[in-house]
């Protein structure tokens, strides 16, 4: 099981907060980046999702907080068509990827199931 923050503005994370909590893993949302930053600063994630829907800046900021507070911490980026600027991604994944999809991405992100 593995801890998760999953970070998406517009909301669009239902489906893959539920897919995650399904697959037994604890997950928590953050709506905006006061929200993210301070999960990323004072809670213990394995994995951080970084939507497509958060500025690039903030995704950069976001990426390199939970770096910083983590070196273990592993970064997953959505991306809707390009993406730029994602060096402190470990992963990146379509938002058309399924649910399963990303699950499979955290798994395999924190080394427990192979792809």
């Amino acid at each position: 099981m593995a801890t998760i923050l999953l970070v998406e503005y517009e909301g669009a994370s239902l489906e893959r907060h539920r897919g995650l909590s399904t697959a037994g893993h604890k997950v928590t949302s953050a709506r905006n980046f006061a929200e993210a930053l301070g999960a990323i600063e004072f809670g213990k994630h394995d994995v951080v999702v970084l939507g497509h829907d958060l500025p690039q800046q903030e995704r950069n900021r976001l990426a390199a907080a939970a770096k910083k507070a983590s070196p273990a911490i592993r970064v997953l980026v959505l991306y809707s068509a390009t993406v730029h600027h994602a060096e402190l991604a470990d992963a990146l994944i379509n938002t058309t990827a399924s649910a399963e999809d990303l699950r499979r991405t955290v798994e395999y992100l924190v080394g427990s199931r192979t792809p």
